[in-house]
């Protein structure tokens, strides 16, 4: 059986499997036996790429069938500063995945504003910390900002989402728009408005840790991953394709409105 690798962002983690994409994509989610349930967002990593940072080939020697035949789920490779180490060019394609675990496949793409008005950006990291962030910088100089080796805290490499925040991303006092879970939120319109007069990194956290409300029908532009002055970018599919291509993944994230 082939073998694949795949890093998983929650939680960070290396990870060799027999299982293709949709398939890993559902074991990590729902567990082998459905004892545990959760969103999941993992990358797919090219084998044949430089990967002597880790201990690849011990690993595929373990990855091997069982004995009845069925596929190895999960070989771990590494679970310690695992982002930072894996190269930029091997990342394949990027999946977000529902707690009832249908995958959303995300190829990379580059990255364009969606408008140049917008001032305002809401990120939710995934790796190797998970706060979300209130920001005025765009993703690219999000990510060389957080992974600045010269800043006084600073992380070796990062992976953050870029969320819907409505009429928030041109006027932190604009009201209500409909459809955006944070546009209703006081707290988040305050971290927004005390963004205009802050020095150095124009960015407040929004809260600390990843909330249980990690809703993918939210994600506005895509996945974000870099470091040491790179950035790879796995760009959403556009509401037709997903509509057309991927309903049964929109209709599974549409209900983790209630999870």
């Amino acid at each position: 059986m082939e073998s694949h690798l795949y890093l998983s962002l929650i939680p960070e983690a290396l990870i060799l499997s027999q299982l293709p994409p949709a398939e890993f994509g559902r074991y990590i989610a729902t567990g082998s036996k459905r004892q545990i349930e959760g969103p999941a967002v993992f990358i797919e990593v090219d084998l044949s790429a430089d990967l002597a940072a880790f201990r690849i080939e011990e690993a595929l020697k373990r990855c091997v069938a069982h004995e009845d035949g069925s596929p190895r789920r999960s070989v771990y490779v590494a679970i310690h500063n695992v982002l930072g180490r894996v190269p930029y060019a091997a990342m394949t394609c990027a999946y977000l995945t529902t707690p009832a675990g249908v995958s959303l496949p995300m190829p990379p793409g580059e990255w364009s504003p969606k408008d140049d008005r917008e001032a305002n950006f809401l990120y939710q990291e995934l790796g190797p910390v998970y706060p979300r962030v209130a920001s005025r910088l765009r993703p690219r100089a999000f990510c060389d900002a957080v992974t600045d080796p010269d800043a006084f805290v600073s992380l070796p490499a990062i992976a953050f989402l870029d969320l819907k925040i409505g009429g928030l991303a041109y006027n932190p006092e604009r009201p209500e728009v409909p459809g955006t879970l944070y546009s209703v939120s006081d707290h988040i319109r305050e971290c927004f408005d005390s963004l205009s007069g802050k020095v150095g990194r124009p960015t407040k956290i929004v809260n600390r840790g990843l909330r249980p409300d990690l809703l993918f029908y939210l994600v506005r532009s895509g996945l974000f991953v870099g470091g040491g002055g790179e950035m790879k970018y796995f760009p959403l599919p556009d509401a037709d394709t997903i509509e057309s291509d991927h309903h049964l993944w929109w209709h599974s994230a549409q209900a983790m409105k209630g999870y």
